[in-house]
């Protein structure tokens, strides 16, 4: 995923991906349970003329389903900087949402086996009373200790900004 909102002055982008594919598991399994249940009032629609009207709404409702959770899928992403955690949701001119380093209070990952054995998992970013999900993060423990060096450098260097880095 490429990095698309403005840099500040000084400001390098440390890593940026969207969330994990498996995402992406639930709307294909509404999308082959639509095809299915389609299938299944065609069947019905041979022995009763009212269900035939049923299956081509069935097969589109999920097929609109399936994209439009496709389309949220590849236009969200996350972005690590040197000086903040960005969240971008959508296309155009919907701006990216900036979490600066001075306002979060805390980033906290999946703990446990499950989040290493699948590689991915939720990352909690605190910040002033409100909390962000990273849903279906990659390597959400890397990207939590990646936060932490840097949120660590960014606040060290505001308190003593001649202290080598």
């Amino acid at each position: 995923m490429r990095y698309r909102a403005p840099l500040m002055a000084g400001e390098q982008v440390v890593t940026c991906n969207r969330a994990h594919p498996m995402k992406l598991l639930r709307p294909l399994a509404v999308l082959l349970l639509g095809v299915f249940l389609a299938s299944m009032l065609q069947v019905l629609g041979s022995l009763s003329a009212g269900w035939s009207a049923a299956a081509p709404i069935v097969l589109v409702a999920a097929v609109v389903y399936a994209l439009v959770r496709g389309y949220r899928w590849a236009v969200t992403g996350y972005a690590l900087t040197s000086r903040r955690v960005v969240i971008f949701r959508g296309l155009g001119g919907r701006l990216p949402l900036a979490i600066p380093w001075e306002t979060v209070e805390e980033v906290r990952g999946p703990r446990g086996p499950y989040a290493r054995w699948t590689g991915f998992g939720t990352v909690r970013v605190r910040a002033r009373g409100q909390s962000f999900d990273l849903t279906y993060q990659k390597e959400p423990g890397r990207f939590v200790r990646m936060c932490d060096e840097y949120r660590g450098r960014y606040l060290g260097e505001l308190r003593d900004p001649r202290a080598p880095v």
